[in-house]
């Protein structure tokens, strides 16, 4: 989200006063062009929320042509309009067609890119930058906008000419025909599935269709799509809220709540295209977006920090949704199939969601029942074989490509043409899932540096054991064997917090939580 200079100390930054310079509150430049290095240690690209379609009256902008009897841009401002040309405007609108704007944008795109090393953008209410007047008609405001796209079009291309990897996104929400052309561009677009994957998550019927660029005409999966984001009300919330229930099935209940999230991930994943993951959607996150600081809910508190649950790692529950979410981007950012152009999305029923996805290397089919009752329905799976179930490990040989299976309400499945092995630092498999049982670590907390004794059932004979922290980081331990009984050192310079102890043996991984102090 935005980080330059805004109004204040507590903002989502979409009030900017300095879109050149680093706000304080976060910290200084040099801290932020170290973190952008770290994320790229890691193989992880920064993309930067840029906001163009306003200012707030602390903007150079305003202030060197001000009209301060009216608290206003003067007559004579160049840069910004004296009333905002469309109605999703907030702060003073800016003149996209006006030269001078377009090397202020520049200028500021090239100190990003060249400077700090940011790998992409995303354009904050993009719709906006057009001095086409819409007054307060928002449908007027969606539609196809020929200046607009040209001023869309040069700034993407300014980018390009210093970073032709660079990501170009727009927060956009126009009318298809001219997201369609911006799409093959080549940029990309945002694509709100919020209210539509929680209405299918609650159990009510939901078309999810329009996740899928295909269904858009778009050329390139350039659809950004995402089920959670800092503008929507979280998912879980809303299901414990007004989530259905049928015959003891009760969607409200957190447990099954979460559940439900899952078959949401599993066609939401499967579905080829990018992605966006809001923070914490992975651990069931149900906050409001309206909470306040003293508990109570107001949409006055929209944009105030909210609770930072890193315990939620200590819930199995949570923990399972994790693991599951992780697991469908391991295969969509792991194998071809997750990626292919020859798929099929079927959303003809709105209960029950398939995804068919066909590549040389392997096929696959998603299957989700999101009804609150037992569903029995054709799986239309693509030819008779073998197809195994990558989360449960089972397989099946389908005989009849009419047969009929029954699905329990929530069920999901996610079926491979070949059998696919779990990652090992992924405990994925449903009754594999925390086997808190196999082993337990004593004394805990442990001191850094001091020894932790790790008990182990007579079945498991471990081959590794290693320490998890938070940001997933394997730190391997050594120690010595007695019985069914490890007597293991923990390095010095291992920082307190909470992490994860795995042991593993053979294909299976057993895990405790610990605490080092």
């Amino acid at each position: 989200m935005p980080i330059y200079e805004f109004e204040g100390n507590i903002s989502w930054g979409y009030n900017p006063s300095f879109q050149l310079a680093v706000d304080k509150y976060y910290g200084t430049r040099d801290e932020l062009k170290a973190f952008i290095d770290a994320a790229h240690a890691r193989g992880m690209g920064v993309i930067l929320d840029v906001v163009f379609n306003h200012v707030f009256s602390q903007s150079p902008l305003a202030q060197l042509y001000w009209d301060n009897a009216n608290f206003r841009p003067a007559e004579s401002n160049p840069w910004l309009n004296v009333t905002p040309k469309h109605p999703f405007n907030v702060g003073y609108d800016v003149i996209h067609e006006y030269a001078g704007t377009k090397q202020w944008v520049k200028r500021n795109l090239e100190q990003w890119i060249e400077e700090y090393r940011f790998d992409g953008f995303r354009f904050d209410l993009s719709k906006g930058l057009t001095q086409t007047n819409s007054g307060n008609d928002a449908g007027l405001m969606s539609r196809r906008d020929p200046s607009r796209i040209a001023i869309l079009k040069d700034y993407a291309d300014y980018i390009w000419s210093l970073d032709p990897d660079s990501y170009v996104i727009m927060e956009h929400f126009a009318d298809n025909n001219e997201e369609t052309e911006l799409a093959n561009y080549g940029m990309m677009l945002w694509g709100n599935m919020n209210h539509e994957f929680t209405e299918a998550a609650m159990g009510y019927s939901s078309d999810l269709e329009w996740a899928d660029y295909k269904v858009r005409g778009w050329n390139d999966p350039h659809l950004i799509a995402y089920m959670e984001s800092h503008d929507e009300e979280r998912m879980v919330n809303r299901i414990l809220q007004f989530g259905d229930d049928a015959d003891g099935y009760n969607t409200r209940e957190f447990e099954t709540a979460l559940k439900r999230v899952e078959a949401a991930t599993s066609i939401f994943y499967s579905i080829p295209g990018p992605k966006m993951l809001w923070q914490f959607g992975e651990l069931g996150y149900e906050f409001s977006i309206n909470y306040c600081p003293n508990g109570s809910i107001n949409n006055s508190c929209r944009v105030d920090p909210k609770p930072i649950r890193w315990d939620y790692l200590e819930n199995e529950s949570r923990m399972r949704l994790r693991n599951i979410m992780a697991s469908m981007i391991y295969l969509k950012t792991n194998f071809p199939t997750f990626s292919t152009t020859d798929y099929t999305f079927n959303d003809a029923n709105f209960f029950i969601k398939s995804v068919y996805l066909n590549h040389p290397d392997m096929d696959a089919v998603t299957l989700a029942n999101f009804r609150v009752i037992e569903s029995n329905f054709n799986p239309k799976f693509p030819y008779t074989g073998t197809w195994y179930e990558f989360f449960s490990g089972d397989s099946i040989v389908v005989t009849d490509v009419n047969e009929r299976v029954t699905f329990a309400p929530g069920e999901y499945r996610v079926y491979t043409s070949k059998p696919i092995e779990k990652p090992s630092n992924l405990t994925v498999g449903i009754e594999e899932q925390l086997a808190l049982e196999a082993i337990s670590a004593y004394p805990n907390p442990v001191s850094a540096g001091g020894t932790i004794s790790v008990e182990y059932a007579e079945i498991i004979a471990p081959s590794a054991i290693s320490l998890y922290a938070i940001d997933g980081r394997q730190i391997s331990l050594k120690g010595e064997r007695k019985g069914n009984l490890l007597q293991l050192s923990i390095p010095k310079e291992v920082a307190s917090g909470i992490y994860g102890l795995r042991v593993e043996a053979g294909d299976k991984g057993f895990v405790s939580k610990i605490q080092v102090e």
